[in-house]
């Protein structure tokens, strides 16, 4: 091989290794198979795990919320409105430039909060290598308001003001870029969150549902049985994305100098 082709090598693997750090790195639990692998976070919902398919996709976590699971239901030591938050959690790994992402299905149903109220939402957890340090929490509620997207930014939530395409999947996400939180919507970015107490990296991610009943201090709540169900999103799949594109040419341009020079002799 001449030193013509080893220079290209030399520049384009340099290239490759400042290029490759900045893609996103999915760390979402598949939920195939769930709730194996999942863990009881506050309280454990009516339901929860894989329901094969739904809505055109497959391996559907669905989240059911019940009346039974109410506050005035529930055993004497679960009766606050803390227990209302009922889902599951499951450990993950990744630190700067990892994505926590999943589809939620939004029936049009969810649209008029007097048929009950909703909320479900993707919740990631964050360390500092020592303690958890933050969440960061993506997802849908109609309650105390219109039905909304919202995002939990440090101490208090934020309205994304993103249209609701109902009977329909919504890819929600979450990047931690190393000193911030983006908040994506449909690969959009909606929110950003630069508080982030610390947080070196995920280090679980949770799925909850919320429950209306029973609780008076909820102002109006309508109690409500329902079913949310979310998918593993697209995001972060093996499918060259824009920002891939670069990647794929280059190894092309590669391979070519290697035929072109690999068998020249110095």
């Amino acid at each position: 091989m001449n030193s013509k082709s080893l220079t290209f090598l030399d520049w384009a693997f340099a290239l490759l290794a400042w290029v490759l750090p900045a893609q996103a790195a999915p760390v979402m639990p598949s939920f195939d198979g769930a709730p194996a692998g999942w863990v009881v976070d506050r309280y454990e919902p009516d339901s929860f795990g894989d329901v094969g398919s739904y809505a055109g996709r497959d391996n559907v976590l669905a989240i059911g919320i019940s009346s039974v699971d109410g506050l005035g239901s529930r055993p004497a030591a679960y009766q606050s409105s803390f227990y209302n938050t009922q889902g599951m959690q499951h450990a993950i790994s990744g630190g700067m430039g990892s994505v926590l992402s999943a589809a939620l299905y939004i029936p049009s149903s969810w649209a008029n909060s007097q048929l009950g109220h909703v909320r479900t939402d993707m919740w990631g957890v964050m360390t500092n290598g020592t303690s958890v340090t933050d969440y960061p929490i993506i997802g849908f509620t109609n309650y105390d308001g219109a039905p909304r997207l919202r995002v939990w930014d440090d101490a208090s939530w934020v309205d994304l003001g993103v249209a609701i395409n109902y009977d329909d999947w919504t890819d929600l996400s979450i990047t931690f870029t190393g000193t911030s939180y983006i908040y994506k919507v449909n690969g959009v970015e909606a929110h950003v969150d630069n508080t982030i107490n610390g947080s070196t990296g995920f280090s679980a991610a949770i799925m909850q549902g919320y429950n209306f009943c029973g609780d008076t201090s909820l102002a109006n709540a309508v109690c409500n049985s329902y079913t949310a169900h979310w998918s593993n999103s697209q995001e972060g799949s093996q499918v060259p994305t824009p920002a891939s594109v670069p990647l794929v040419m280059l190894a092309l341009m590669a391979g070519a100098y290697v035929r072109r020079y690999g068998n020249n002799k110095k």
